[in-house]
């Protein structure tokens, strides 16, 4: 088997390269007015009525004529743009969502997405939204997913090209979205460790937390780093990874370990912190991005407590992102029962640690 060529520096051409320092709110925030608010709740009340009795987390027939935005549609495409082919990022600020309730804070959602982008599946049973509210888990039980939890979280990608999230309610204290540039990461790691970095260009598999086909292996395979074609990607949950480990028996190497943890210490200082406030819209890249959230407090009224709508989206003109057939599968979302069938052919269990891999 081949061995990783040596990893060299990342250009712009590869990624987006920035630094949280360098950027100031106004870089990456677009407002909306008065009269964009008030065509939004126009189209959203349209919409409540034209999709009543559908189920808006199930449902993909929401198309953008079910959600025509004359105004604000050209400004969420160019939100679009920037995050696709740009710094990899941009929040929509201003969206109406006073007096709304779920159902139809879930309509103004997916109204939305429709002038971003082909929505993408978040689970095997095809969840096109997800609230991501505290359950009172904690991680690490294998089940518990981020979204769940109101702890601190790891720097990480979600799945498909981009994560989308609307904001309907604040915590009472904490919650700041973080992103960073993994262009950035990984250049800044290339120079502290380059065995580290070379390790996160191998193949490792990924936890699928119950997502798998019964009887179908239990794990994807992809690497964390890649550069195909001349795109950088990544592709990194670390608790996800971790509980690899006890899913197939096999122990990651200490080189991976000291890389995941130079991943979170990079990450935090060259991130951008930003507040979400109820009616943001922040779009992110999973390509080009890392994003974390810090620890959380909610209210002590349950009915005010932080909530916000995920929903994962495509972007058509990246095929071809990333080798292989899983990974080219993933930018629609979650992998369908078929095409786990299809890597299972390909697929081969991790090999276990030798002594002398361990540093």
């Amino acid at each position: 088997m081949p061995l990783t060529p040596a990893p060299t520096p990342l250009c712009a051409l590869n990624a987006a390269l920035w630094s949280g320092a360098d950027l100031t709110t106004d870089d990456y925030t677009v407002a909306l007015d008065e009269h964009h608010a008030a065509e939004v709740a126009d189209a959203t009340q349209a919409a409540c009525r034209g999709l009543a009795g559908r189920d808006m987390t199930f449902d993909p027939h929401v198309y953008r004529d079910d959600f025509p935005l004359p105004s604000v549609g050209p400004v969420l495409a160019e939100a679009a743009r920037e995050v696709a082919d740009g710094r990899g990022f941009a929040v929509v600020r201003g969206l109406p969502l006073d007096g709304m309730d779920d159902q139809q804070a879930a309509v103004m959602v997916r109204g939305l997405i429709t002038h971003l982008g082909p929505i993408a599946t978040q689970s095997r049973d095809r969840h096109l939204i997800r609230h991501v509210r505290s359950t009172g888990q904690p991680l690490g039980d294998a089940v518990t997913r981020g979204h769940q939890t109101a702890e601190r979280l790891w720097f990480h990608t979600d799945g498909a090209d981009a994560a989308v999230l609307l904001c309907r309610r604040a915590a009472a204290v904490g919650g700041l979205s973080r992103l960073a540039s993994a262009a950035a990461v990984h250049n800044t790691m290339l120079l502290r460790d380059p065995a580290a970095v070379t390790a996160l260009y191998e193949p490792f598999h990924f936890h699928m937390a119950g997502g798998n086909v019964p009887g179908l292996p239990a794990t994807f395979i992809s690497p964390i780093f890649s550069l195909y074609r001349g795109k950088f990607s990544t592709r990194f949950v670390r608790h996800t990874l971790l509980e690899t480990q006890q899913v197939t028996g096999v122990a990651l190497p200490e080189v991976t370990l000291t890389a995941f943890d130079l991943i979170e210490d990079i990450a935090d200082r060259l991130c951008v912190d930003m507040e979400l406030r109820a009616g943001d819209l922040q779009i992110v890249n999973n390509h080009k991005l890392l994003h974390s959230r810090t620890a959380y407090t909610d209210p002590d009224d349950a009915e005010q407590a932080r909530h916000l709508l995920r929903c994962w989206l495509t972007f058509p003109h990246y095929t071809g992102r990333r080798a292989g057939f899983v990974d080219e599968a993933l930018r629609f979302g979650w992998l369908t029962d078929e095409q786990q069938r299809e890597a299972a052919g390909s697929w081969t269990p991790p090999t276990p640690v030798r002594v002398n891999d361990r540093g």
